[in-house]
């Protein structure tokens, strides 16, 4: 409650500050103030000043507004757009400049996973780009940063070199347990061990990267490589040791698995450790061992659709398929015709998938209109143009067809239409009486995911199943993330396991957060900066000013 009457008590003063701005230039010369986000096709036609766009910020709110140094400063549009604050801005100027490896140095100081995001991110910069106000345009920083990637990754290749990176922290002796090896736990990881801290990463499956791994389609991203990249940033250093088949697991839990004790791993020296398939290693016994303990289990549960007669027949549920098919197990018959309910980046996977490997006629069905499914243009295009496959959107499924021996024909669909906003900010819905059947032999469900971490104590599981958290950050786009300190003083969590499925970069921003309430828990100690170049996002503003508290130091 505290928190949140600060934050609209620092929303007021910001304003305040916005209208001294506009009140001291109003005279002379006119002057048009954009927010981000912003969609914007053209200033007013009758407008004939310039357009100047300024952050309502003080150097003292925004200090006071953070304990992160780091994320103390009046960042770029493009900056501030990424959950992360990857200075965009910056690397996008030295590429431009040809200094690729210098680009990716600022890349990798907030996101050091540049080769996977430059594939799969959703590339929230672009939506705040201010280019995009000038020339109805933004920069193409998804593509930039996907270039430096590739081009650091061959010639690292070429050399047979591996990224290293620099403990910028002093030797705590403390130990970090992370639980789950997706962006949010690697990325909380990462930075704990440049902090200077010891950390044992522990991933129930034999390899990194979480969903990215399982539920991204073969043809996007490289596995191998991101699997290389992700075990990459713990062990860089002696200091991060990876646990792989090791799953968490409650008191109640304990008789369905080989238990592995602590006593048992904690003076093993190998960087990376295979367990017995079937290991479980108790929560319990973390919390107790470890001067932390990290959930980044993620959303792992997928949704299920209430749908008429779907209790007859077998659903497939997309993430399940997906893994299915990553993982080489291949169990699932997909027939001819399919169709996939959900129109996001999981439900587009599925259904490239089915149309490269399985199926003839593949159909994308999702309630919201086509221009707002969830999901890059370009996504959309390729799904369209290079594999054949038919969006319907603005539908409303409402029966799976079926024959007298309970075999999938058709999913029957309703028309929608979508009216004014609401008070909440979503349009509100109208379903018509116009229903028509799409003939198909297989129905795959790619409606999100809910949160499921079974070995999680119940005092600090909230009403969804999420881990609740004592931090929050609001997005450029209004979407709040959640990460931080749990009811229990020794457990923080990072990433989905928080707030529930986003996209990955937003996982990335959790657990880099999640970190740095770590460090201060451990230490009393603000953060160090990792990268000395942040001081070139600053423009004009006073750097000694903000510096104060904190030494910064350059990233290697």
């Amino acid at each position: 409650m505290l928190s949140s009457l600060n934050y609209l008590a620092d929303s007021l003063r910001r304003l305040i500050d916005g209208l001294k701005i506009t009140s001291r230039y109003f005279f002379k010369e006119p002057i048009y103030t954009y927010n981000y986000p912003i969609k914007v096709k053209e200033v007013f036609s009758r407008w004939r000043g310039k357009v100047r766009v300024r952050a309502f910020n003080t150097l003292e709110t925004i200090y006071n507004r953070s304990e992160n140094m780091y994320r103390s400063f009046n960042l770029p549009p493009c900056v501030r757009g990424c959950p992360a604050n990857v200075d965009a801005r910056g690397y996008v100027v030295l590429a431009g400049e040809g200094k690729f490896l210098e680009a990716l140095n600022i890349e990798r100081a907030q996101n050091p996973t540049a080769m996977c995001f430059g594939n799969l991110c959703t590339a929230p910069c672009e939506t705040t780009c201010s280019r995009s106000v000038q020339d109805h345009k933004p920069i193409a920083i998804r593509l930039i940063k996907k270039a430096i990637s590739e081009y650091n990754l061959k010639v690292n290749l070429e050399n047979k070199g591996r990224y290293n990176f620099t403990i910028v922290g002093k030797e705590s002796n403390k130990r970090v347990a992370v639980i789950g090896g997706g962006p949010a736990g690697i990325a909380c990881a990462h930075r704990l061990l440049r902090y200077g801290h010891k950390v044992d990463l522990f991933e129930k499956y034999n390899f990194c990267g979480g969903y990215l791994y399982s539920g991204v389609a073969f043809f996007r991203l490289d596995k191998d490589i991101m699997n290389k990249e992700y075990e990459n940033l713990v062990t860089f250093t002696k200091n991060g040791r990876i646990f792989y088949n090791a799953t968490i697991i409650s008191e109640e839990q304990k008789e369905k698995f080989k238990l592995v004790s602590y006593n048992d791993i904690k003076d093993l020296n190998e960087s990376i450790n295979y367990l017995e398939k079937g290991s479980g290693i108790l929560f319990s016994e973390l919390e107790d061992n470890y001067d932390a303990v990290v959930i980044a289990a993620g959303a792992t549960k997928p949704r299920k659709l209430n749908l008429k007669n779907a209790d007859k027949v077998e659903l497939i549920q997309a993430e399940w398929f997906l893994e299915d098919w990553n993982l080489g197990i291949r169990s699932y018959k997909i027939g001819k015709k399919v169709v996939v309910i959900g129109g996001g980046g999981t439900g587009i996977d599925a259904a490239r998938t089915c149309k490269k490997v399985f199926s003839d006629e593949v159909f994308i069905v999702d309630l919201l209109p086509y221009e707002d499914l969830p999901v890059a243009e370009e996504e959309k295009v390729e799904a369209e143009e290079d594999d054949n496959i038919t969006f319907i959107c603005s539908v409303m499924p409402t029966e799976v067809v079926i024959d007298e021996n309970n075999n999938i024909k058709g999913l029957k669909v309703a028309k929608c239409l979508w009216g004014p906003v609401l008070s909440n900010g979503r349009k509100k819905l109208i379903k018509t009486n116009e229903e028509f059947v799409i003939e198909c032999d297989t129905i795959i469900l790619a409606v999100s995911r809910d949160i499921e971490i079974p070995f999680a104590p119940k005092d600090i599981v909230g009403l969804r199943g999420e881990i609740v958290v004592d931090g929050f950050d609001v997005m450029a786009n209004g979407f709040v993330y959640k990460f931080g300190q749990s009811p229990r003083p020794k457990v923080f969590a990072a990433g989905e396991a928080c707030y529930g499925p986003q996209p990955a970069i937003v996982a990335l921003a959790s657990g880099n957060r999640t970190a740095e309430k770590i460090h201060m828990y451990l230490t009393n100690e603000l953060p160090p900066v990792l990268d000395f170049e942040v001081q070139k996002v600053l423009g004009p503003l006073n750097v000694h000013k903000v510096l104060r508290k904190s030494e910064v130091l350059k990233v290697s």
